[in-house]
């Protein structure tokens, strides 16, 4: 019972381990997500800002500042302390988007001076020769508001666009104009230009999850891949458990009914001669020969129990090893029959033999025999009184047929494809007295087919049943 009830346990604590594993996997798979959608976030805009300061400056013509000149002009900001000065520009692995940058890319100094924007609001150049330039660059600056307006919003969704498919990036987006508000936290999402009339473009994401699913697809199926092979993993194991707890429990039934019926004959055997012995039954002729026979019988049914010993090997072994040898067909089944007879006398049964043509053949006797044995068995378990079996047998030149006739209870005809399936049992309804383990016909299908033949059944519920099998006469 302890071990029933750790069986029933286990489906449980094998969902629990698979419902874990896959809780650790969605929640590693959600912080990956969670990854991928603060990169596209911070990507998208970063690129907004970059789209929107490039129109601007395509509107500003920066070049009218300082001539055609091609030296380039160093741009930087410096902002005054008192007593010292600090010169903040970006590192050589950085890009700073912003007007600094603009100027940066589109003012031209022909001696390569450098510009530099103080922190005092004033702007000096470090020749003051170049009083000219500093004072359109100025008036650059106080024109810049009324430049804003030339940036339409479908202009600017177009460059976007255009800016999103460069980088492989197919998410929808609104570009839209909303209200300029003063916040202490800036968002990165929103862009504000100019400085008397400021205007506000703010960048509206729509639905990502296409797009970030698609970058996080080889750990999706790397997860989808884990859990259904683990899932697999514990089906496979918890069907072989109960596969070898049901052996376990056929082979302990098994010890348990053949120990009890290897009792029965030995018993008998035993007081048979103890008999012959005891009441000098040799100066009996016809007494000797009853407790003889009984002796023989009884020895007979030893034998067929170490059949089903012999059954229960093969299928541990799960093959067995034929020994070839000349036989005929119908002694095979007259010594069956005779070893049976008893039991056909007690069940009323009527037994038909007839035959046609040669008979010999070569094949495994043990197991032939044990054939004739689970089938005449078959017949007799599964009919009511006074059964009749017919046995009929034709030689050909190359094969043997035999078939197998009772007025059992028949087969219906659902199961005539899983009868030689080992462990299967027909349901037999009211017939309760019928004991078996479900391995006779799946062994007798094994033989004939280790001996290169065929078996086959023909039946119908309620009359009976016909077995046909046909024997290559000739070891292939």
């Amino acid at each position: 019972m302890h071990k029933i009830k750790n069986i029933k346990w286990l489906p449980i604590l094998m969902a629990l381990s698979i419902m874990a594993i896959a809780g650790f996997q969605f929640y590693w798979l959600r912080k990956a997500y969670e990854r991928e959608e603060r990169t596209l976030d911070m990507r998208t805009n970063f690129m907004f800002r970059e789209t929107v300061f490039a129109l601007q400056g395509d509107r500003l013509k920066l070049d009218k500042l300082v001539g055609d000149s091609s030296s380039p002009t160093k741009v930087f900001i410096q902002q005054e302390f008192p007593g010292r000065q600090v010169r903040m520009k970006p590192g050589p692995d950085q890009k700073v988007i912003n007007m600094v940058d603009i100027l940066t890319k589109r003012v031209k100094d022909s001696t390569g001076r450098a510009l530099i924007i103080r922190g005092s609001d004033t702007m000096r150049f470090s020749n003051k020769s170049f009083t000219g330039k500093r004072n359109r660059l100025m008036q650059f600056l106080f024109d810049v508001d009324s430049v804003q307006d030339s940036i339409k919003v479908a202009e600017l969704q177009t460059a976007y666009a255009k800016k999103l498919h460069e980088q492989n990036i197919a998410v929808p987006f609104i570009v839209k104009r909303i209200p300029t508000v003063e916040r202490e936290e800036p968002r990165f999402n929103q862009v504000t230009l100019g400085f008397s009339k400021p205007i506000t473009y703010e960048l509206s994401l729509g639905n990502t999850a296409p797009f970030l699913l698609k970058r996080i697809s080889v750990p999706i199926l790397f997860s989808v891949f884990l859990v259904a092979f683990t899932c697999l993993s514990f089906s496979l194991l918890y069907r072989n458990l109960l596969r070898q707890r049901r052996l376990a429990d056929i082979k302990n039934e098994f010890i348990s009914n053949i120990t009890h019926e290897l009792k029965t004959p030995i018993a008998t055997v035993s007081v048979a001669i103890e008999a012959l012995r005891t009441f000098n039954a040799s100066m009996d002729p016809q007494r000797t020969k009853e407790y003889l026979d009984i002796s023989a019988n009884e020895l007979q049914r030893l034998s067929l129990l170490v059949d089903k010993v012999l059954k229960l090997s093969m299928f541990e072994k799960k093959e067995i090893e034929l020994r070839y040898e000349p036989l005929n067909m119908k002694d095979l089944i007259e010594e069956v029959t005779s070893s049976m007879r008893l039991q056909f006398e007690k069940k009323g049964a009527i037994v038909k033999v007839t035959e046609e043509g040669d008979m010999g053949l070569e094949g495994d006797r043990l197991h032939l025999v044990s054939v004739i044995f689970n089938l005449l068995d078959n017949a007799l378990k599964y009919s009511s009184d006074k059964p009749e079996i017919d046995i009929d047998l034709k030689g050909t030149n190359d094969k043997l047929h035999l078939m197998m006739s009772d007025s059992g209870i028949g087969i219906p005809s659902e199961y005539h494809n899983r009868i030689f399936e080992k462990f299967f049992r027909v349901p037999t309804g009211n017939l309760h007295n019928a004991k078996g383990y479900g391995l006779g016909l799946s062994y007798v299908s094994h033989v004939i087919k280790k001996h290169q033949g065929t078996i086959r059944v023909e039946s119908v519920e309620g009359d009976g049943s016909k077995f046909f099998i046909t024997l290559p006469k000739h070891k292939a």
